[in-house]
């Protein structure tokens, strides 16, 4: 039990030896570290442009496909491969003889029935015809122009014509072949300008303004294509954490395809930032610090950054125009302050 109490006395003196004498050695040590030579460099403003790159598809400004509205067989079809069009410009006409043939009867039939209303109606106005001739004269009249108007309609049906300007695709029946109700025999695009959609992450939302320019880059093409923000969706993905939007990209040149998939950059309106250079950041996990220069010691500071853009990162907050920061060394530095020696860069 003594010699216990012998080892536990000579541990606690030990202990506050070392405290006294070990202690004050290493705070001598870090007294004595010397300068990690450093270059340092201005916090500046600069004018910024919010860059927000995406991938996207072109869709064309108008596109359906010209199909069959009835079964009927082909008489003629009227346009080529490729070929661009005018509204209104017949395309195809489906087989309509019979129908041809009862619109030439009641229009004939339509014409005299106006004849004998013209006739009624100038003896009705000597009283020599009863009131009841005129007015079956005149039901008979309206009778054959709604069934005229319903005859042309069934002609429409036949005759295929473009609904909009623009431009055909491929040919896909022939003339004289038996097309069915939907059966498509080309497709129409109206390619004058180009919708292009894509999405972008739900971050960016705060920064989509209609307005915007797009800029979007094919590796079919060397030119880059110049659009505008047209519109952005209602909704974000809850899956993807994503927002649809879509821009307008003019298309005078028809160069432009509906399909094709486009390079996005979106640029915002021209601001000013606070920026510093990317070997000034020091990095951990999520955290961000640089180092303030203060006389001859350098201290760290944690920093918010924004947007990243070749050799510069904007700063958000933690740091004022004109501080001092250290450029060139930040990887000699540890702990939250050190002692620095400023060199020429």
């Amino acid at each position: 039990m003594k010699s216990l109490v012998i080892v536990i006395g000579l541990a606690i003196a030990g202990f506050f030896a070392w405290q006294q004498f070990g202690g004050q050695s290493d705070d001598g040590a870090r007294r004595a570290r010397p300068a990690a030579p450093v270059t340092v460099v201005g916090v500046e403003s600069r004018s910024y442009r919010d860059r927000i790159p995406a991938l996207g598809t072109l869709q064309a400004w108008e596109s359906i496909d010209i199909t069959a509205p009835v079964s009927q067989r082909i008489t003629s079809l009227n346009f080529e491969d490729g070929q661009t069009v005018e509204k209104g410009q017949v395309l195809a006409t489906l087989r309509q003889e019979s129908e041809q043939a009862s619109l030439r009867e009641l229009s004939a039939r339509l014409a005299d029935a106006r004849r004998e209303v013209k006739r009624l109606t100038d003896l009705a106005r000597k009283n020599q015809v009863a009131q009841t001739d005129l007015d079956s004269a005149t039901t008979e009249v309206e009778v054959l122009q709604h069934q005229l108007s319903e005859l042309e309609a069934r002609v429409a049906d036949l005759t295929i014509v473009a609904p909009f300007s623009g431009v055909l695709g491929l040919r896909e029946v022939s003339e004289g072949a038996l097309a069915s109700v939907g059966q498509r025999l080309t497709t129409l695009d109206d390619i004058s300008r180009m919708r292009l959609q894509f999405t972008v992450p739900a971050r960016y939302l705060g920064v989509l303004q209609p307005g915007m320019t797009v800029i979007a880059r094919s590796a079919a093409f060397k030119e880059d294509f110049v659009g505008e923000l047209s519109a952005v969706g209602s909704r974000v993905d809850p899956v993807a954490r994503a927002i649809t939007a879509r821009a307008v990209v003019p298309n005078e040149e028809g160069l432009l395809r509906a399909g094709l998939l486009m390079e996005i950059e979106i640029t915002g309106e021209s601001n000013t930032v606070l920026m510093v250079p990317e070997e000034s950041l020091q990095s951990r996990a999520a955290r961000h610090f640089v180092w303030k220069v203060e006389g001859e010691q350098a201290l760290r500071s944690e920093v918010k950054i924004g947007a990243r853009i070749p050799g510069w990162v904007v700063i958000l907050d933690g740091v004022s125009e004109g501080e001092q920061i250290v450029r060139d060394g930040v990887i000699r530095l540890s702990g939250n302050a050190m002692p620095v020696r400023v060199v020429q860069g």
